[in-house]
């Protein structure tokens, strides 16, 4: 369960009163609740394409340093994926196919040789683990929070992903506070109907908020006023008691009123970050699939087609052990064609004839297997003859023109996280195009023997 109280940030956020006081809290927050955090907050100038001003916290104190750092000058990689896309066609540095199609998470973590062109932004010069995290509006980064740790492996999966909520909802509290402040509405004709709905519905919540505190504060200093006439009257007319009970009353109720609205806005505040994290595992699938076509796409030996597939996936699906079996010429039975995270002396003399164990079961009834916990898998057990960090696993069966030509096994996921349903339309979807070039090869090879 994630250690973050959205409720908690939520009203930290909202009770903000400017933008630094909103920075203030949220940086605050982060360094409380994982202690060996250490977290700033650099703001994005994206007319002058450069990182103007930095906060970071100094106990119970707000830092500001001023800097003029152009974003060119930071790690290429991270320009790329937060930035500028494009930056991948004309820097010179340019890494691998498989190293830029794994780079699709939600925050950066950067290598320990990037560490000086990071210093002006992180919050100690010497750390062990770094992850860095933009804050935008839509598509408009506002700035870019980088949190440093003097652990290793400090922002495994699961914290990572336990610190993306937190994130959008400071997000959208910067956005409001900078709105109000720097910048007009935004077009409603721009925007999807959906985010545009959201924006109109938090900004009336805002707005009806605003109006219930500017009374609450009318009425709390007439309450004032008149608790100092009744004490100069002595406080003995009842004439008088019975209006403050009045007002009293008023205030009980408009102080329910904001309590109401407050609950209201943080339940958009979460069904927005529903939503984009929706939106964001569709955007994830769809560039999975362009990733899997571009790389099916470039010439390959077929020799080595199964290993390159088995490290993609590997690193694409952050697993520790994959498997792409095939079936022998009499189609009987399936062996290891490529694989990671098994002994090679076992991998080479696995032999699993179809309609046996999981892979044969998966073969024989051409059906993927996908297991969050044990137990669910009723049809097939594990065999329990290798070590699993978790119970949860895929197994899609290699179909191409109604004929199994193989399986793609997955398992241990890295921290021991289960697979979820992303993981097994990618791995179906997948499958469906490693079916395709694995028969079109044996196809080629037919020909070429006829030949």
């Amino acid at each position: 369960m994630s250690k973050f109280d959205l409720r908690d940030i939520s009203d930290r956020l909202t009770g903000s009163r400017d933008t630094e006081a909103l920075v203030y809290e949220f940086l605050g927050y982060l360094q409380a609740v994982r202690g060996d955090w250490r977290a700033s907050l650099a703001f994005y100038e994206v007319s002058q394409d450069t990182l103007v001003s930095v906060y970071q916290r100094d106990g119970q104190r707000l830092v500001r340093r001023d800097i003029n750092l152009s974003v060119d000058r930071l790690p290429a990689r991270l320009v790329r994926k937060f930035f500028h896309p494009s930056a991948f066609f004309n820097h010179a540095d340019r890494r691998t196919l498989l190293t830029h199609l794994f780079g699709s998470s939600p925050a950066y973590e950067p290598d320990a040789l990037e560490a000086p062109s990071l210093a002006p932004l992180t919050a100690m010069s010497h750390w062990q683990s770094c992850v860095c995290v933009p804050l935008a509006d839509a598509e408009d980064i506002l700035a870019l929070l980088v949190i440093v740790s003097e652990k290793r492996g400090a922002f495994g999966a699961r914290a990572v992903g336990d610190l993306i909520p937190v994130k959008s909802m400071a997000a959208l509290a910067l956005a409001q506070h900078l709105y109000r402040s720097a910048r007009s509405r935004p077009d409603d004709d721009s925007m999807p109907p959906a985010a545009a709905e959201f924006h109109d519905r938090i900004q009336r919540l805002s707005a009806h908020t605003e109006q219930l505190e500017h009374d609450n504060r009318t009425k709390a200093q007439q309450l004032e006023a008149l608790a100092g006439e009744i004490e100069q009257l002595d406080k003995n007319s009842t004439e008088y008691k019975q209006e403050l009970g009045r007002v009293k009353e008023a205030l009980f109720a408009l102080e329910e009123q904001s309590a109401a609205a407050t609950q209201h806005l943080t339940e958009a505040y979460s069904e927005l970050t529903t939503t984009r994290y929706q939106a964001a595992e569709l955007q994830r699938t769809v560039g999975f699939m362009k990733d899997v076509f571009q790389l099916m796409a470039h010439e390959h030996d077929p020799q080595e087609l199964p290993r390159t597939l088995v490290e993609w996936f590997c690193e694409h699906f952050h697993i520790e052990r994959c498997s792409l079996m095939t079936l022998d010429q009499p189609r009987e039975t399936l062996s290891i064609a490529a694989q990671r995270g098994i002994d090679p002396a076992v991998a080479s003399k696995v032999r699993v004839r179809v309609g046996q164990g999981i892979s044969g079961w998966v073969a024989h009834n051409r059906k993927p297997l996908f297991v969050r916990v044990r137990g669910e898998a009723e049809e097939a057990h594990h065999t329990d003859q290798d070590a699993y960090n978790s119970d949860s696993f895929i197994c899609v069966p290699l179909t191409w023109k109604d004929r199994v030509c193989g399986v793609l096994n997955l398992s241990n996921k890295r921290d021991g996280e289960p697979f979820d349903e992303f993981d097994l339309d990618r791995a179906m979807m997948a499958a469906s195009v490693i079916a395709m070039t694995l028969g079109s090869h044996e196809v080629a090879r037919r020909a070429a023997a006829w030949t």
